[in-house]
């Protein structure tokens, strides 16, 4: 394209010299153009529909070009993916080359479960702990048996669910990238640290008595938001199909966490046989920027939106057979900043309904 360009160049330097005007380009030409897609998580079969738009906000879909970057062709807008993946694609309007857009082709969309109280939004409450831990770090332990301790005791259990994060090191076969993003946003250094929903840290915990005073003080009696999901295993993901009901109007957002259990790796300094299976092992998060999730606008009060989120299963070593799936919902606080509201676990290739009292 650019050689044809510099062709018609010359030839148009040679008309005018030649005394005569140049011929008009044809072609359109922008500096910007932007490339959007009109859904962009949809089931194999269902037809992709592109919108090209140039610096001024006009449709230009029609004069535009699409290409499948994962394989530099051209597709046919709309186009309509016959596996389920993750495509990347981007135009060409003109002189402009569009940015790029991700689409997630799943095989099925499961179907969220029926709520079996439509007039109720009277939620149980969860808040999210998380250990940044590592499997070579010779003080985890201590953080493991104070965790073990405050499952064990009473209803504790029944107030927060965890994730493991292992970062300590890149080796640990527990780790992975998405732990360091979400070990990265607490801005961990001292290991093991626990932390408390988005915003709250306690820095080598290890007593148990001391966390459960730090869970009672963050858990409510009633949740302002619940979630109800259901996932299933594609090729290379989990697909999660989640339904937000508020209890309280407000801004909302939700993410999701690939967890996996049964990870065998030797613990440092374990004083038992139970601290050398990992569980609740982060694998993959729906995204990490920002790590509360997708912004689902203000939801009223007794209302529901739905939105689908997928996870990647990067590697071939994690153990599908093993996964779950953590929904967070998070709400807008008065800094303008989402903080966790309320946290469910799914299993994988199930539902579970809103947790209501």
């Amino acid at each position: 394209m650019k050689f044809t360009k510099f062709i018609a160049l010359i030839a148009a330097a040679a008309t005018l010299f030649a005394g005569c005007e140049p011929t008009p380009q044809e072609d359109p030409v922008s500096a910007v153009a932007k490339l959007s897609v009109v859904k962009n998580v949809l089931e194999v079969n269902t037809p992709i529909e592109f919108i090209v738009e140039d610096e001024a906000g006009n449709d230009v879909t029609a004069l535009a070009t699409i290409y499948d970057k994962n394989i530099f062709e051209e597709v046919s807008n709309p186009f309509t993916p016959t596996a389920d993946g993750k495509y990347k694609f981007y135009a060409v309007y003109g002189d402009a080359i569009t940015n790029d857009v991700d689409v997630i082709v799943t095989p099925t969309v499961p179907a969220l479960p029926e709520d079996a109280k439509p007039e109720s939004t009277e939620f149980n409450h969860r808040i999210l702990l998380v250990d940044h831990t590592g499997n070579e770090c010779g003080y985890c332990p201590k953080m493991m048996t104070a965790l073990k301790q405050v499952a064990e005791t009473g209803d504790y259990h029944s107030k927060y669910y965890e994730a493991m994060a292992h970062t300590y090191k890149q080796s640990d076969p527990a780790s992975s990238s998405a732990a360091f993003a979400v070990s990265g946003h607490y801005g961990i250094t001292n290991y093991p640290t626990l932390t408390y929903n988005f915003y709250h840290t306690t820095t080598s915990s290890y007593n148990a008595e001391h966390i459960m005073s730090q869970i009672d003080a963050l858990w409510k009696e009633y949740a302002e938001v619940s979630v109800a999901a259901s996932t299933s295993l594609a090729t290379k993901s989990v697909v999660v199909n989640t339904e937000i009901k508020a209890a309280l109007t407000a801004e909302y957002s939700i993410n999701a966490w690939l967890l996996e259990d049964g990870i065998e790796a030797k613990q440092t300094n374990a004083t038992a046989d139970w601290m050398n299976i990992h569980d609740n092992a982060i694998r993959n998060v729906a995204t990490t920027e920002p790590l509360s999730g997708y912004e689902l606008g203000t939801i009223e009060a007794g209302k529901s939106v739905e939105q689908v989120l997928n996870l990647d299963i990067v590697s071939t070593s994690w153990n599908r057979d093993n996964f779950k799936v953590m929904l967070i919902v998070s709400k807008k606080n008065a800094k303008g900043k989402y903080d966790v509201a309320n946290v469910a676990i799914c299993p994988l290739n199930q539902s579970i309904s809103y947790d209501y009292k």
